[in-house]
């Protein structure tokens, strides 16, 4: 465990002394920051609308709409969070230094799979400011927010998984950004497209499942399933695994 920490606290010093970081949380922050005032200014301008009678929307619709930004301003991010995981290193051969240690390319991979799930818990801790300022100047469901926090992270550490996955087979940062976007916004549009592509049935209900989005929307509500919770858990333990095998093949060439 001490060498997956140490890799961890290697890999996250690397990324918060790069201007990357700094361009990262920069772009995150001013996006979200836009996208709440223009929801609270839209919130306040309903509200006043509806009058007493009813009709507007509720201070639960306004943070899911919220999370529903920041899912998608993370989306942007992954793939520039893990891009240089591993491609980067082997450009530079300084992964080589790493094959030669004597650890294993299991501690290598979970310790810069640690390194970026703690990259991504602080730039969600950031975003925090927005909800907490709903609850000071409103009275929205606690719990909502909590679960939706977790239902974001958890679909971050899947996603982290597959950029790890891409980035561990190419020396390209270019090429492991362009793989890692296409993944992820494939499962984040394949309950949309499910029927056009299978022609409804079990198949139709199959791609469903496998997209992320139908897993998120459970946690938006406010509810915590544990069909959801294991499809995150699976989908990354399987990445990992892949990404543990590329490591490990490639020790030995």
């Amino acid at each position: 465990m001490g060498t997956i920490l140490t890799i961890a606290k290697r890999d996250i010093k690397g990324y918060l002394t790069a201007p990357k970081a700094a361009a990262i949380f920069w772009f995150f922050l001013l996006l979200t920051g836009f996208f709440f005032h223009n929801f609270v200014y839209t919130f306040v301008e309903m509200q006043q609308r509806g009058g007493p009678s009813g009709g507007a929307p509720g201070l639960d619709q306004l943070l899911m709409a919220l999370f529903q930004n920041i899912h998608f301003i993370l989306l942007l991010i992954m793939p520039a969070i893990t891009m240089a995981s591993f491609s980067e290193e082997k450009r530079t051969h300084a992964f080589r230094l790493l094959q030669s240690a004597p650890i294993s390319a299991t501690q290598i991979v979970l310790g810069k799979f640690l390194a970026v799930a703690g990259i991504v818990a602080i730039v969600m801790i950031c975003s925090s400011v927005y909800p907490f300022f709903t609850r000071a100047y409103g009275n929205p469901d606690v719990g909502v927010i909590l679960t939706s926090y977790l239902g974001l992270f958890l679909l971050m550490c899947s996603q982290l998984a597959f950029g790890l996955w891409i980035s561990s087979m190419t020396t390209s940062q270019f090429m492991a950004f362009l793989f890692t976007m296409f993944g992820i916004f494939l499962l984040l549009i394949l309950s949309w497209i499910a029927r056009n592509i299978t022609g409804g049935g079990i198949a139709e209900a199959v791609v469903k499942y496998l997209s992320s989005t139908t897993h998120l929307e459970s946690f938006l509500k406010g509810m915590i399933t544990v069909q959801d919770v294991t499809y995150f858990l699976c989908f990354t333990a399987l990445f990992l695994f892949f990404t543990n095998i590329v490591v490990d093949s490639q020790r030995w060439r």
